[in-house]
C-alpha cells in the first residue's frame, strides 16, 4: 500500500474518520491496528518480526531499567554484579537490533565479500607457485535466500534510540501499546521520518484538535507530497534508469543529464513521501518532525546535511558522531569521527561497496568544508569576498555539482556503473541523446508550470492588495479566508497535471529499498 496508490488514498480517510471517532485506548488500538494493516499489506509474515521486535525492546528496557544501580559509585560486590548485569542487557539489546538489522540487509554482503577475498588468495597463491594446494579451488557464494523487510533500517533506529536512552536513565514507556504505535506508526513507517520516543508519545496522548487551519496544513503537505511523487520523481526515474543500469559509454550531456536527474528525482521523492506521511499524522494531530529544509538552497556541505534527511543526521550526530568524541579533541579526531559517521550513513543506505564509497566522499566533503571555514574565519578578506553575491552563486554551484557527482554513486547500482556515469561526464566526443526523452516525458514543463504557479499563489495570498480586492468583492470578511480559493486553484492544477503524468501502477518510493 503505497502513499501515492489508490489504495491508500482510501485507506486513509477511513483510519482518520475512524480515530476522531474514538478516545483513550479505543484510539490507540484504531492506530495500531491500521499501522499493521498497512504494513502487512506488502507481506503480511513480516508483521510478526515487528510485532516480536516491538515485544523484545519493549522487555529490554524494563530489565534494563530494573537492574540499573541505584547508588552511583556504589564499589560492593552486589552493586558491581548488577552493574555488570546492567550493561550485560543493554549489549544484548543493541546487539539484537543491530544483529537482526546486519542478518537481513548485510549477511549476503559479508559472505560475498569473504569468499571474493578468498577466491582471490587461492589465485594468487597458486599463480606464484609458493605452496601446493591440490584441493583447493574458488568456491561460489553461499547467498542467503532472504528478502529484505520494508522500513527495518527505520525502525530498527528507533528501537536503538529508545534502548540507548534508557540506559542513559531515562523512563521505559509503561504502555505497550504505546510502544507498539511508536513502533509502527504508518505515516513514518516504511522512510521515516525516524521518530524519538518522547516527543512522539506526548504527542500520541494529547493529538492536536483538527482545526481548519491544521486541515488546510494536512492537505497541502498530501497534495504537494503526492504531485512531487506522482509528476516529476516517477517521469524522471524513467527516464534516468536506463542511463544508470548501463555500461555502454555515453555522451557527457546524457551522463549530466542522467546524474542531474536523479538529483531532482531523489528530492522530490523523498520529500514527498515525508511531505505525505507529515500530512497524514497531521489529520490525526500527530506532528512528525520535519525531514527537509530546502536542501539544495544550502550554501555548503555542513549546511546541507543539516537541510537534508533531517532525522538522519541527528541521529547520526548523537548516537555516532558524538560518542566518537565529535569536535572535542582536535580537527583529525573530528576528521575520523566525521569520515566514520559518514561511511556509517552510506552503508546504512545497502550493503554494497558503492554506498560506503558514497559516504566516504560526504565525509571527507565535510572534512574539508571544515578547515575552508576555519580559513575563512582567519583570513578576513577571502571571507569577504565568499559572502558576496557572486561568492555565495560559485559556492553554491560548487555544492550542487559536488551533489550531483557523489548522487550518481549513490544511485548507481554498483561501483562499475558508478565509474561509468562518472567517466562518461568527461565524453564531450559522442552525440546526446537522452535530452529527447526528457522533452517527451514534459516532466521539465508539468514541474516549471506547476512550481511558477505555486509561487504565484503563494504570493498572493501574502499581499496586502490582493486581500483588499478579495474583501471587497466578498471572497474574504477578514482578509484570512482568501487563500482557500487559491489553494483549491492550486490543487485543481496539481491534480490535473498528476492525473496527465501518472504512471500505469503506483511505483514504489525510492527509500523503499533502504
Amino acid at each position: 500500500m503505497i502513499f501515492s496508490s489508490l489504495q491508500y488514498l482510501i485507506f486513509l480517510p477511513i483510519v482518520v474518520f475512524l480515530y476522531w471517532r474514538t478516545t483513550g485506548g479505543a484510539r490507540l488500538a484504531t492506530v495500531v491496528l491500521a499501522s499493521y494493516v498497512f504494513y502487512m499489506s506488502w507481506l503480511p509474515v513480516y508483521g510478526l518480526l515487528l510485532l516480536a521486535l516491538t515485544a523484545f525492546n519493549f522487555g529490554i528496557a524494563f530489565a534494563i531499567d530494573r537492574t540499573r544501580p541505584r547508588i552511583e559509585g556504589d564499589a560492593d560486590t552486589r552493586s558491581a554484579k548488577k552493574s555488570l548485569l546492567h550493561k550485560s542487557i543493554f549489549a544484548v539489546g543493541v546487539l539484537a537490533n543491530v544483529g537482526l538489522l546486519f542478518y537481513y540487509k548485510y549477511a549476503n554482503f559479508l559472505i560475498q565479500n569473504l569468499i571474493e577475498a578468498y577466491n582471490f588468495s587461492i589465485s594468487q597463491i597458486q599463480a606464484l607457485e609458493i605452496f601446493k594446494i591440490a584441493s583447493a579451488h574458488p568456491i561460489d557464494a553461499p547467498l542467503l535466500n532472504v528478502i529484505l523487510p520494508l522500513g527495518i533500517s527505520f525502525f530498527v533506529f528507533e528501537f536503538a534510540h529508545y534502548v540507548v536512552d534508557v540506559y542513559r536513565g531515562d523512563k521505559p514507556m509503561r504502555s505497550f501499546m504505546e510502544f507498539a504505535a511508536f513502533a509502527s506508526f504508518f505515516p513514518s513507517q516504511i522512510a521515516g521520518p525516524i521518530k524519538r520516543y518522547k516527543q512522539f508519545t506526548e504527542t500520541l496522548r494529547n493529538p492536536t484538535p483538527l482545526t481548519e487551519a491544521q486541515f488546510k496544513e494536512a492537505s497541502t503537505l498530501i497534495v504537494q507530497g503526492l504531485f512531487k511523487k506522482v509528476a516529476i520523481a516517477d517521469p524522471l526515474g524513467l527516464v534516468v534508469a536506463a542511463p544508470f543500469a548501463s555500461l555502454n559509454t555515453m555522451s557527457a550531456a546524457d551522463a549530466w543529464i542522467a546524474a542531474l536527474g536523479f538529483f531532482i528525482q531523489v528530492y522530490c521523492d523523498f520529500s514527498g513521501y515525508t511531505d505525505m506521511g507529515r500530512g497524514s499524522a497531521l489529520l490525526m494531530g500527530i506532528r512528525l518532525p520535519e525531514n527537509f529544509n530546502l536542501p539544495y538552497l544550502a550554501r555548503d556541505l555542513t549546511d546541507f546535511w543539516r537541510r537534508w534527511h533531517i532525522t538522519l543526521g541527528s541521529w547520526l550526530r548523537d548516537y555516532i558522531y558524538i560518542p566518537l568524541g565529535g569536535n572535542r579533541n582536535g580537527s583529525v579526531a573530528q576528521w575520523r569521527n566525521l569520515i566514520i559517521t559518514m561511511v556509517a550513513c552510506g552503508f546504512w543506505h545497502g550493503a554494497s561497496w558503492h554506498y560506503i564509497i558514497f559516504g566516504l566522499t560526504q565525509g571527507v566533503g565535510l572534512c574539508v568544508n571544515q578547515q575552508w571555514r576555519i580559513m575563512l574565519d582567519r583570513i578576513p578578506v577571502l571571507k569577504a569576498i565568499c559572502e558576496s553575491k557572486p561568492g555565495l552563486f560559485l559556492a553554491h554551484l560548487s555544492l550542487v555539482t559536488f551533489i550531483i557527482v557523489t548522487y550518481a554513486i549513490f544511485r548507481a547500482p554498483d561501483m562499475p556503473h558508478a565509474m561509468n556515469i562518472l567517466g562518461s561526464m568527461l565524453n564531450f566526443s559522442a552525440p546526446c541523446t537522452l535530452a529527447l526523452s526528457v522533452e517527451k516525458s514534459g516532466v521539465v514543463y508539468v514541474a516549471s508550470l506547476y512550481f511558477l504557479f505555486w509561487l504565484a499563489a503563494d504570493r498572493m495570498t501574502k499581499s496586502d492588495f490582493h486581500m483588499s480586492v478579495a474583501k471587497s468583492i466578498g471572497l474574504s470578511q477578514d482578509g484570512k479566508t482568501f487563500d482557500w480559493p487559491v489553494r483549491l486553484a492550486s490543487w485543481t492544477a496539481a491534480c490535473v497535471l498528476m492525473f496527465a503524468a501518472r504512471p500505469t501502477e503506483a511505483v514504489p518510493f525510492v527509500y523503499f529499498q533502504f
